[in-house]
């Protein structure tokens, strides 16, 4: 469908089309009218049809390893249709297998793909709906700032599916039946899920916010001066992915016949992105007194996915680790900007949080590639 678009340019159209609404969105601020009741309309109504074409322009991708394991999961779906690879049989990530299944039986390769753009891409539009009311679109807009926003809904796709997925499933705290339906559906797709709800859980029944960041802090150290040694204890346990990736990550052994090779360092430019949301979550809570029981449960379960990963921040593909993190981070960001005015020129101070919000982004996605 948009098989015009040149294949090394097709992440570049996305990454263009959101600084253009960045652009946008800080002129709403700096002009005063973000929160209007008209400007918010405006911005509803665009944000379903830019989800809509989003979802459409993500899906229709063509076939080609310019975009990672597209044309791993492609090639799986081809098996299956010809029926040289076993269908579908009931195991760890048991709905996204389902779905390949099924979609190679009765379907077609691309509409699988739009249908995994769907689900993670619609989660994250319908999870921001019911968070921010009619005002979703500047945090949808914060989540599709993320440098890794594309990356997991062409590459890492079973992980972007599981996550957004469980991050609906969060809005649903007020209904227990649902968020767990849609937390196990979240886990069928992907198992990192498992370590986001037994995160969460510990936030819900625990919510004091000084022991997480001090325990954020403490990792920090313990990452820098013994965390080879950490990294090394923590390998032996495979409850992260549920099978020997975890293991290979924590060892470096899954680079071997990897057309990418990745040193096991400690990712200071990783840390420091992910420090920005600790700090705004400190800010908000500790400086300005910001009392909502939802932040803090969704800021705890941060700050603890997060230390995790610092634990493990030389571990090869250390990205894919502290993506679990990542995921919470752009409601961590954004959050209060939306629920509650803190200056008096609070929409410009939104605005200029937009920028620093998408700099990182901006550095590694476009300035960098």
């Amino acid at each position: 469908m948009f098989d015009w678009i040149p294949l090394r340019s097709y992440a570049a159209v996305f990454d263009y089309a959101i600084l253009i609404m960045i652009f946008i969105a800080f002129w709403q601020c700096a002009a005063g009218i973000v929160y209007s009741r008209d400007t918010r309309a405006l911005n509803a109504g665009w944000g379903i049809i830019f989800t809509t074409v989003l979802i459409l322009y993500m899906g229709m991708r063509p076939i080609s390893g310019v975009f990672g394991d597209t044309i791993n999961y492609a090639s799986e779906f081809n098996r299956l249709q010809s029926g040289t690879s076993s269908g579908w049989s009931f195991d760890k990530e048991w709905l996204f297998s389902f779905l390949l299944n099924w979609f190679a039986k009765y379907s077609n390769l691309h509409a699988f793909f739009t249908v995994c753009s769907a689900i993670y891409i619609g989660s994250f539009w319908l999870a921001m709906r019911r968070i921010f009311s009619d005002y979703y679109y500047i945090p949808l807009l914060v989540i599709f700032c993320m440098f890794t926003f594309w990356t997991y809904g062409v590459n890492g796709i079973r992980n972007g599916m599981g996550a957004s997925l469980f991050i609906l499933a969060m809005t649903y705290v007020n209904n227990p039946l649902v968020m767990i339906t849609l937390a196990i559906c979240a886990a069928g797709l992907h198992t990192s899920v498992y370590l986001m709800a037994a995160c969460a859980a510990i936030a819900w029944f625990f919510n004091n916010s000084y022991y997480y960041l001090g325990g954020w802090f403490l990792s920090v150290v313990l990452s820098y001066f013994a965390g080879m040694t950490i990294q090394s204890y923590i390998a032996g346990f495979g409850f992260v992915t549920g099978d020997d990736r975890f293991t290979g990550y924590m060892t470096g052994d899954i680079q071997i016949g990897e057309i990418v090779q990745t040193t096991m360092e400690f990712r200071w430019d990783f840390l420091l992105y992910s420090a920005m949301a600790v700090f705004v979550g400190y800010y908000f809570i500790f400086i300005r007194k910001f009392k909502d029981e939802y932040y803090h449960w969704i800021y705890n379960i941060y700050l603890i996915t997060n230390a995790f990963w610092v634990l493990v921040i030389r571990s090869t593909y250390s990205n894919r680790i502290a993506q679990i993190s990542w995921f919470f981070m752009p409601i961590v960001l954004i959050y209060p900007f939306m629920k509650r005015r803190f200056w008096q020129n609070h929409e410009r101070m939104t605005g200029i949080a937009l920028l620093v919000f998408y700099a990182f982004t901006f550095y590694y996605n476009i300035i960098r590639s």
